[in-house]
């Protein structure tokens, strides 16, 4: 994948998230930026790390 098609595909999913908020924030007394902020809080697994959670 070249800098340029990783570039768009960044862009495209940024794109994506902007859409998610905004649908989510509707009919609540939240604002699209509210949840994107509070989504980015959050902590996120590491992909590469394949092992088991644990419960």
């Amino acid at each position: 994948m070249s800098d340029a098609e990783l570039d768009a595909f960044e862009d495209a999913v940024d794109d994506l998230g902007e859409r998610v908020s905004e649908v989510l924030a509707a009919g609540t007394d939240q604002a699209p930026d509210e949840i994107e902020a509070e989504v980015d809080g959050l902590q996120m697994p590491d992909p590469l790390d394949d092992r088991a959670v644990d419960e």
